[in-house]
């Protein structure tokens, strides 16, 4: 009953494990790059990975030997006794990375060290040596990988869209050029060039990265004990987004993931961003090795430490010291070095202000008896009795025509037939027959703009846009990505936005829009975070997905005080909606107080 795997369906099973997606094979060949020493690594990617996957790299390079064996399971240059597991420098140890990707790819390496006068080449296809030779390369290493998963065509079939699997290939390049940077890098995808990153500062890297307004949002976060050293950047709480990809965590230069950490860096913002929101931060731990184990996971993004409970006190504290030692206030200079000189004014050129005479007895609002006749005392009679009944002499008020006639000014036709006051910028109060209704501006405009944006969809039908002054918005390239993949989608709803770069123009929201005082960056921020959830292809969601997507993002943003007819225009619309009681998600949109309700309260 029980048999030995053969050893082509062995290496399959391991690929599972280290082989998930392209930017699986992207993040184990650039670490082997890193490890052998090169100064300078190059990736280019064709069709998000499927088709082409290439790492060149300046490193020490293989002997003709060497290149034979890192192919086999467990070959490794990295460990060779078991102590040495507890004592890992370097990226890789495991020696699976290459025998997992030649048992799912066509695999050719192009190797040659600094004292050979030639390289050689090797080819590898489901885990087979099918040749091998001289070739002309230069010194280090050029991997190609072509036909991601020919022979396994499941798993092909299950990854995502080229735009999601670019972006994960972007994070894993990003997560390995952040901590070398020392290194120039270098990623090209369908021939254009993505990143040129030459050897810099780690803030200089940093912004390179992350986009060029991130340098402007870092301060910097340090301290040193017995037992680890932190250091690293942390993001303003004012530049905190709704959308996750900044937020690192490294450990003797090698990137992991610790949603234990990540909530000590949280909580050093509490009380000072919004609960939905996260911060940016890069921030390395430095420790003995031994302390730390990086052999739980084949991918090795999860690592157990020794002091988990301990780092995570110093990593809240150091948060909360560095937001403390940085103001975010504007503060005045009172710093006069540079300043001009003003000159004093000397006495004897001082001239007082002339002096006026009046007299003080003098009453502007005193008639002499001259000043009077029966006309403007009738005249003055009828404007302060006017509105009381009946003037002195019986005409009724609004008989004549008078600018002061108060029965005029008040009319039934100047005062709305609903008064609607509005609480504290978020909510409508207005009354109804049986009491009082309470309605949330908000959410109110969520159900509306769903409804509308649902019609639009339904009817086939673009929603009429309203024009705005071009504005332009850095962005990194997973906005940027993210964006180009639905932009289709967003111009049919109403979005005009051209893409150039790391750049984006807004040219038009749809109708309805709720910009507000936002920035637009807000806004597309808050519409990137709906609209980039991985494992979803968002050409394929639903109707009412999208619809409730785009209203979210619509209905977000500060809230302004409405004038009267704005607040009883959003009242009748919302009424004038099939659903008006709930959010698409659910939530409440208004709430009745009958008159028994109000008479418990008093």
């Amino acid at each position: 009953m029980i048999k030995v795997l053969p050893g082509h369906i062995s290496n399959l099973i391991a690929a599972g494990e280290v082989v998930q997606r392209p930017a699986s094979v992207v993040k184990e060949l650039m670490e082997n790059s890193v490890d052998a020493g090169a100064q300078n690594i190059s990736l280019i990617i064709k069709d998000s990975g499927r088709t082409l996957i290439q790492v060149i790299d300046d490193g020490c390079g293989f002997s003709p030997q060497d290149a034979k064996m890192a192919f086999l399971r467990h070959a490794t240059s990295k460990i060779s006794t078991a102590e040495d597991l507890n004592s890992i420098h370097t990226f890789g140890f495991r020696g699976e990375a290459l025998s997992s990707i030649c048992s799912v790819a066509e695999v050719t390496l192009r190797t040659k060290q600094a004292d050979d006068q030639t390289g050689y080449e090797v080819k590898y296809a489901e885990s087979k040596l099918m040749s091998e030779g001289q070739t002309s390369t230069p010194t280090g290493s050029n991997f190609v990988v072509r036909n991601l998963f020919y022979n396994v065509p499941a798993r092909r079939k299950f990854l995502k869209s080229d735009a999601t699997e670019f972006r994960q290939i972007v994070s894993e390049f990003s997560r390995v050029a952040i901590t070398r940077p020392n290194i120039s890098f270098r990623l090209t995808h369908n021939n254009a060039d993505v990143f040129q990153l030459n050897p810099a500062t780690l803030k200089k890297r940093i912004q390179d990265v992350a986009g060029r307004d991130m340098g402007r949002e870092l301060v910097e976060i340090s301290v040193d004990t017995s037992l680890i050293k932190i250091s690293g950047y942390i993001g303003r709480p004012e530049d905190a987004r709704k959308t996750p990809g900044n937020q690192y965590l490294f450990v003797n230069n090698r990137y992991f993931r610790s949603p234990y950490f990540q909530k000590a860096v949280v909580k050093g913002y509490e009380g000072l961003i919004a609960g939905d929101l996260l911060p940016s931060f890069f921030i390395f731990f430095e420790c003995d090795p031994h302390k730390i184990d990086v052999n739980i996971h084949p991918s090795k993004t999860e690592i157990k430490f020794e002091d988990d409970f301990a780092i995570f006190d110093f990593l809240l504290s150091a948060t909360r010291e560095s937001l403390g030692k940085n103001s975010f206030m504007p503060s005045i200079d009172f710093d006069m070095e540079g300043a001009p000189d003003i000159p004093k004014i000397k006495r004897g050129f001082y001239t007082p202000p002339p002096k006026v005479d009046y007299d003080p007895l003098f009453n502007p609002f005193r008639m002499s008896p001259g000043d009077f006749d029966e006309n403007s005392v009738a005249a003055i009679d009828r404007r302060f009795h006017s509105g009381y009944g009946t003037t002195p002499g019986g005409t009724a008020p609004g008989d004549y025509s008078d600018p002061y006639n108060q029965d005029q000014l008040f009319s039934d036709s100047a005062i709305p037939q609903k008064p609607v006051m509005q609480v504290g910028n978020r909510y409508l109060l207005t009354t109804i027959k049986t009491g009082v209704i309470l309605i949330d501006i908000k959410r109110a405009r969520e159900r509306i703009l769903y409804e509308r944006y649902l019609d639009a969809l339904n009817e086939g039908r673009n929603l009429p846009l309203q024009s705005l002054f071009p504005v332009t918005i850095e962005a990194d390239i997973k906005t940027v990505s993210i964006l180009q993949e639905n932009l289709s989608n967003l111009r049919f709803m109403g979005f005009d936005i051209s893409i150039e770069e790391n750049s984006l123009t807004v040219k038009a929201l749809p109708n309805g829009f709720n910009d507000n005082s936002d920035s637009l960056s807000a806004i597309i921020d808050t519409l990137v975070s709906d609209l980039s959830e991985d494992g979803r292809d968002f050409g394929k969601k639903s109707k009412e997905r999208l619809a409730g997507q785009l209203a979210k993002s619509g209905s977000s943003g500060k809230q302004e005080s409405l004038n009267n007819l704005e607040a009883q225009t959003l009242i009748d619309t919302l009424f004038a909606c099939r659903e008006p009681n709930y959010t698409p998600g659910g939530n409440r949109c208004l709430a009745i107080l009958s008159l028994e309700d109000i008479e418990k309260f008093i």
